[in-house]
């Protein structure tokens, strides 16, 4: 019987949840991220269900790779959709097994995403899935892996989305190589203006409407700050931590669905870096209302601090360390998203997150 209750309620809470994006104003974000987060009872009856394995070896050896490199040789962007597995560091964060926000890989043991898609929810029940393309007809070679921790920004901000930037660490490292490989950090002090970047995710077509089964790409100009602070937002909602890109008179843009993940520039070689992390925005693809992302190049040295357990690729595919430092990235000077278990206090905005 007591089966059957937990059926019921996972049902109730699957029923009840919606797929989010960034193209909304934060608190218009956070609130419908609420949607989606659990009460302390369910969380207790699903995580009292078994013990949390992880695999954390003392020391491994890490393999020469590269980042960044797309697996296609016909790109055609402008909002359509992507070549199965195309972008093979992209990844879907799921609730209770549905879809709700987007990661990125880095390396071979964390993924990155939008702190709005991380923050208040109970980090055992979130699982990240990688070469996904179709989630209504899921490949056979699909990687999932469950969430061991959680580490939101110390400066994530809430009411404006400043520092909206996670790091999720999987249980047990994932096999890097052709088909699945992270994403290369940006280039420190890049702004990107004025270059073109491509935005991937499973968000809505259109804004307001269902989110895509497959994974879609744009091609967005990526704006100065000043072009930025001079649209609709004006210069206090812009922040030195946040990115725009989309065209003025809109009609292309990320949307409901997108949050959490990436935004990509070319960098050298031609890899792929990431650039910015999707985060919020008036609409979708409105005029004047630019697409607002992360700019993840302020984060470069937090990121690394924070993944020294892991094995790390670049993008001339020499090796960037022999060893893996096990256990680094469990610094008690960072501290972790607030859980059932850690913490009888709600976020600072209790029961919202960003443009999922």
């Amino acid at each position: 019987m007591r089966y059957i209750c937990l059926l019921l309620l996972l049902g109730l809470s699957l029923a009840a949840s919606s797929s989010l994006r960034s193209s909304s104003e934060p608190a218009q974000i956070l609130e419908s991220l609420s949607n989606l987060r659990q009460n302390s009872f369910l969380d207790w009856i699903v995580s009292a269900m078994g013990p949390e394995y992880t695999s954390v070896p003392p020391t491994r050896k890490c393999s020469a790779c590269t980042c960044g490199n797309i697996n296609s040789r016909h790109r055609i962007v402008g909002g359509q959709e992507t070549e199965v597995h195309e972008y093979p560091w992209m990844a879907m964060l799921m609730w209770f097994g549905r879809f709700y926000c987007g990661a990125s890989l880095v390396n071979d043991q964390y993924a990155l995403t939008a702190a709005h898609c991380v923050n208040g929810f109970y980090h055992r029940l979130i699982t990240v899935r990688l070469l996904e393309h179709n989630h209504q007809d899921s490949n056979v070679k699909i990687v999932d892996r469950r969430v061991t921790r959680v580490l939101v920004h110390p400066n994530y901000s809430t009411l404006n989305f400043d520092s909206d930037i996670a790091l999720i660490r999987f249980n047990e490292p994932v096999p890097l190589g052709i088909e699945m490989h992270p994403v290369c950090l940006p280039t420190p002090m890049e702004t990107y203006a004025g270059q073109t970047a491509v935005v991937t995710g499973w968000g809505a077509l259109s804004e307001g409407g269902p989110i895509s089964n497959t994974l879609q790409e744009v091609e967005v100009p990526v704006l100065s700050q000043q072009e930025c602070r001079e649209s609709n937002y004006g210069n206090d909602k812009i922040t030195d931590n946040m990115i725009c890109a989309g065209y003025a008179e809109g009609g292309k843009d990320s949307c409901q669905g997108d949050s959490g993940g990436p935004m990509h520039v070319i960098g050298a070689a031609q890899s792929y870096q990431l650039a910015g992390i999707v985060s919020w925005g008036e609409g979708c693809a409105q005029p004047g209302s630019p697409g607002v992302y992360t700019r993840v190049s302020s984060f470069n040295e937090w990121i690394e601090a924070n993944t020294r357990d892991s094995c790390t690729c670049n993008q001339s595919g020499e090796e960037s360390s022999t060893q893996a430092e096990a256990g680094s990235s469990s610094s008690t000077e960072q501290p972790e998203m607030v859980t059932a278990t850690e913490s009888s206090q709600d976020p600072e905005v209790p029961e919202v997150d960003s443009r999922a």
